[in-house]
């Protein structure tokens, strides 16, 4: 049983308990039916020894049963039952007709109208399933699907729901804004929706109280319009060719990891009343209760639930609680979990074993609900703390690099699951060693923080950055291809470029930094390899003057080798051509700018002319106008070897015809986004 617990509908929490008790209570009335032909037997002497272990093994779950439920007097009498029937206890007559006596005070009290449990209910009226009136609720996270192919609607609904979440799927705006009322906990919306209506729909959902996880779909030629989903709070993407079902198993990983603040409860115990008890306990905490009543697959829940706590009954069949303890404590991977231990035995010896065995505190059964929170929550806060200060980098405030290896190892996992792309990549600070020496150690400290805080609000959420040394910092990010994460840390480079950094009367200084990405199952298998090709790529970047973003696996091509460039800009705005230089260096392309038409045909023609992979090529130009200079260039030849995008004002429809008339590839009216260029420009390349 595996169940995210949430605020109740009542504040009380006995009247949850009494919820449980309506679903529990006839199984703790056969558990006395069977006690009571144990007593007639062991009366009769047929009572044999297994039959005895058993029938003292069900008075042991009574006891801790009833007294959680508020019977008090009843758990009292159980525990006596249990002691008559250990292997040591009396065998007389009048010893056993007691226990008969027993039996009838248990069943009286549980039976009796107005007894102690009724008095937990205060006025609760339960549902016929022993859910307590208006607090139904689907457990299941609730996931909406807006797509713009009607045709896959019906089979994301089916492999949505095969893996437990309440899905809705829908192709059209206005069937998605009937949810707005009741917003769910994930959205999915395709970018292909018309008229811009997926962005629309991003920013309303976004202003649901709490917002959901929203996601998009859409191919990876649409970086604008991804930069536009992100600011209106998209916090993944998903490729549109993604099927159903590898679709759901990318929305359960999305979910899991939006989860892990969410603390995590094992309890193991093998009375189910118990377990349902629990539930109710902590009904209005924050946290993931996982429930087992076989201890004997206590390990393998342990390794998939990977719990905060983990609570322990001690007297259980085949493995008790305190054994289970020392299993956890001689393992190097949960020696620090939190352990704590249910027990109803309070006797020195017991308690002396309990904390031999390791574990952190026990509870005394019959529980207290309040009792047992407080613990529970003491404890996890002081695990936190613990795991703050271990895992966070104190300068940075990012994580540190042993918990940056685990998140990684967590998300390629993940990602080998999904079949979705996993990218890391590897940043350094450019010449910071000068800023140490010149402007002084602390000076340097603000800008690690100030980069810090710059990533930060650059990356997702679901993106993991840590400082991994000195002055570098890594990047893990889930579902993002190699040359979508060189586009993204470009972004961030631009960002902290605008960055100014002050020290006393000196004038205010810029930092750069340099870096190299790369991606799990193209260059490399594991994060050792893919540091090596990232950290590969950052030192060839570190040689072309750093301040720029390499992907593994870059190799210098003719361009480089001849000196010659991969992009001409031909434009006369100096402050576009120095944007576009910037923006385009970043990324690992050489660039040469030419202010002319004239000089264009110059440089750009004959037997000597530069060979460049792309031209962009801006229409109003003096001397020579850039449509004379198009024609030039498709009349010598030039457009087999080199691609040009046409950059104009005027995009009207004889202009565009005429571009692509005279051989451009593409045609882009200013003003433009930057991203939208670059997007082209590594498309045309790239073909």
């Amino acid at each position: 049983m595996d169940r995210l617990s949430a605020p109740p509908r009542h504040a009380d929490v006995s009247r949850a308990v009494r919820a449980v008790w309506e679903r529990a209570g006839p199984a703790l009335l056969a558990r006395i039916d069977v006690l009571d032909d144990a007593v007639a037997a062991l009366l009769e002497g047929r009572l044999d020894e297994a039959a005895r272990e058993r029938a003292a093994r069900e008075a042991h779950k009574l006891a801790g049963s009833a007294g959680t439920f508020g019977f008090g007097h009843a758990s009292d009498l159980a525990r006596d039952l249990e002691r008559m029937l250990a292997a040591d206890g009396p065998r007389d007559h009048a010893a056993l007709l007691r226990g008969c006596g027993l039996l009838e005070g248990i069943r009286q009290e549980i039976t009796t109208p107005g007894g102690a449990a009724a008095a937990l209910a205060d006025g609760v009226t339960v549902a016929g399933d022993g859910v307590p009136a208006g607090a139904r609720r689907d457990d299941r996270s609730r996931l909406l699907v807006v797509h713009a192919d009607s045709e896959v609607i019906e089979p994301i609904e089916a492999a949505a729901t095969a893996r437990g979440l309440q899905c809705t799927a829908v192709s059209g705006a206005a069937a998605a804004r009937l949810t707005l009322a009741d917003c769910p906990d994930v959205v999915v919306l395709d970018l292909a929706l018309p008229g811009g209506a997926a962005l629309e729909l991003l920013s309303e959902f976004d202003r649901c109280e709490p917002s959901p996880l929203m996601l998009v779909i859409g191919g990876t030629n649409v970086l604008g319009d991804r930069v536009q989903a992100a600011r209106a709070g998209a916090r993944g993407f998903l490729p549109h060719s993604l099927a159903p079902d590898r679709l759901a198993a990318a929305l359960t990983a999305a979910l899991d990891r939006r989860q892990q603040g969410v603390a995590r409860l094992l309890a193991v115990d093998d009375d189910p009343a118990i377990l349902a008890a629990l539930h109710a306990i902590f009904a209005d905490d924050a946290l993931r209760l996982t429930t087992l009543a076989e201890p004997l697959r206590f390990w393998d829940v342990l390794e998939r639930s990977r719990p905060d706590l983990v609570l322990l009954d001690v007297d259980m069949p085949d493995v008790t609680g305190i054994e289970l303890c020392r299993l956890v404590r001689g393992d190097d991977r949960w020696a620090g979990l939190p352990v704590l231990v249910l027990t109803a035995a309070t006797d020195p010896h017991t308690v002396q074993e309990v904390f031999s065995a390791g574990a952190d505190d026990y509870v005394t059964k019959p529980m207290r609900g309040a009792e047992l929170r407080t613990r529970v929550r003491n404890r996890l806060d002081r695990v936190r703390l613990y795991q703050a200060l271990a895992e966070t980098d104190p300068l940075t405030g990012l994580t540190n690099r042993r918990k940056f290896e685990h998140e990684m190892e967590r998300l390629e996992a993940t990602a080998r699951q999904t079949h979705l792309p996993l990218t890391f990549a590897l940043l350094d600070l450019d010449r910071f060693k000068g800023v140490n020496d010149r402007y002084g150690h602390a000076v340097g400290d603000r800008v690690l923080q100030r980069l810090a805080a710059v990533l930060s609000a650059s990356f997702r959420a679901d993106d993991v950055i840590a400082r991994w040394g000195g002055e570098e910092i890594a990047l893990g990010m889930y579902g993002m291809t190699r040359d979508d994460g060189v586009a993204r840390v470009a972004d961030a480079l631009a960002a902290f470029r605008q960055e100014r950094f002050r020290a006393g009367d000196s004038p205010p200084f810029r930092v750069t930094f340099t870096a190299g990405v790369a991606e799990y199952g193209v260059d490399g298998r594991g994060l050792h390899e893919v540091y090596r090709a990232a950290d590969h790529a950052l030192y060839q970047a570190k040689g072309l003057t750093g301040d720029r973003v390499l992907p593994a696996g870059w190799q210098p091509t003719v361009a480089d080798r001849q000196r010659m460039p991969d992009v001409v800009v031909v434009d006369d705005d100096p402050i576009l051509t120095d944007l576009l230089t910037h923006a385009l260096e970043t990324r690992g392309y050489r660039v040469v700018c030419l202010g002319d038409g004239r000089e264009a045909l110059r440089r750009l023609t004959g037997p000597d002319r530069m060979r460049a992979r792309l031209i962009l090529l801006d229409v109003d130009l003096p001397e020579v106008n850039g449509f004379d200079v198009l024609r030039q260039l498709r009349r010598d030849g030039v457009l087999a070897t080199s691609k040009v995008i046409v950059l104009t004002v005027r995009s009207t429809e004889p202009e565009v015809l005429e571009a692509l008339e005279q051989g451009a590839a593409d045609h882009i009216a200013k003003p433009f986004s930057v991203p939208v260029l670059l997007q082209r420009v590594r498309r045309v390349i790239a073909s």
